[in-house]
C-alpha cells in the first residue's frame, strides 16, 4: 500500500499530508463486527488511510472511513436491515452514485459496488488497482494541455472492442488497467476508457496538442460500434 502512496505522490507531493490512518484497535474492531479476518491489502489501506484517503475512493459522499464502516456493521448488518455477500467485506458506505462497496476476501480481492447486498458490478480487479487507476485518472490528464471527455448512454458492452483498438493503435497499457478500465499512453497522448456493467462507455483523452483528439476518439468509437458524444469534464 505504501507503493500506492509513492505512486500518487509523484503526481501530487502533498497527497501524503492529506491522508490519515486508523488505529490497530479500530482495525481489530472492524474484524470483530464483520466476523472476518481482513484481507492484508485492506488492513494496510486502513492503517494508512482509514480516516481519510484524499478522496481516492471516497467520492460522491461515499465514505470509506473505518468508523462509518464499523457503524454500518453494528447498526445495519447486525439488525438485518442490510446484508453483505458471504465472500466479501464492506469497505464503503452511504454513497450517492455508488451506495456500497464490497471487497472479496480471497485474492486477488476484486472490488464490487452495490446498493442491496448483492455484487452488481465490478469496480476493479483488486484494491491496489482501484487506488492506482483512480489516482491516474485524477492526475495524469491534468499534466497535458488538452483534455476532452466523451460518453454514450448505450449500455451495450463495448470496452473489449475499444481496448483492442487502443492496443492496435499503439497505446501501452498501464499495469492497473483491468476488465472495466483501460489506461494507456502513446507519444504524449493519454487515453482512459471505462465501462461499468449495464452502463455506457466513457472515454477521456488528453494530449499535448489538440489535433489528435477527435480523430482518435472517432476511430475507437467506430471500432467499438458506439456513438460517443462530447461531455463536460
Amino acid at each position: 500500500m505504501r507503493s500506492f502512496i509513492e505512486y500518487a505522490s509523484r503526481f501530487d507531493p502533498a497527497m501524503s499530508s492529506r491522508i490519515r490512518g486508523a488505529t490497530q484497535d479500530e482495525i481489530r474492531k472492524l474484524e470483530l463486527v464483520s466476523g472476518h479476518s481482513l484481507p492484508s491489502d485492506y488492513r494496510d489501506y486502513l492503517a494508512l488511510m482509514g480516516h481519510g484517503d484524499d478522496r481516492t475512493i471516497s467520492v460522491d459522499e461515499l465514505s470509506t472511513d473505518v468508523s462509518d464502516v464499523i457503524s454500518f456493521y453494528e447498526e445495519n448488518v447486525a439488525t438485518g436491515e442490510d446484508s453483505v455477500p458471504d465472500d466479501c467485506i464492506i469497505i464503503g458506505v452511504d454513497g450517492v452514485i455508488i451506495e456500497q462497496v464490497y471487497l472479496e476476501h480471497q485474492p486477488p480481492g476484486r472490488v464490487f459496488f452495490s446498493s442491496d447486498g448483492q455484487k452488481h458490478g465490478m469496480w476493479a480487479e483488486s484494491l491496489g488497482k482501484l487506488l492506482c487507476k483512480h489516482a491516474y485518472m485524477r492526475y495524469r490528464p491534468r499534466q497535458l494541455h488538452y483534455s476532452a471527455a466523451y460518453a454514450t448512454a448505450n449500455p451495450r458492452p463495448a470496452i473489449d472492442a475499444a481496448r483492442t483498438e487502443a492496443l492496435r493503435m499503439g497505446f501501452a497499457p498501464q499495469w492497473f488497467s483491468d476488465a472495466i478500465t483501460f489506461c494507456g499512453e502513446r507519444s504524449g497522448i493519454v487515453i482512459i476508457i471505462n465501462q461499468f456493467e449495464r452502463q455506457g462507455l466513457l472515454m477521456r483523452v488528453a494530449a499535448s496538442r489538440p489535433e489528435p483528439l477527435d480523430a482518435l476518439v472517432q476511430r475507437i468509437a467506430e471500432a467499438a460500434a458506439v456513438d460517443l458524444k462530447s461531455i463536460p469534464g
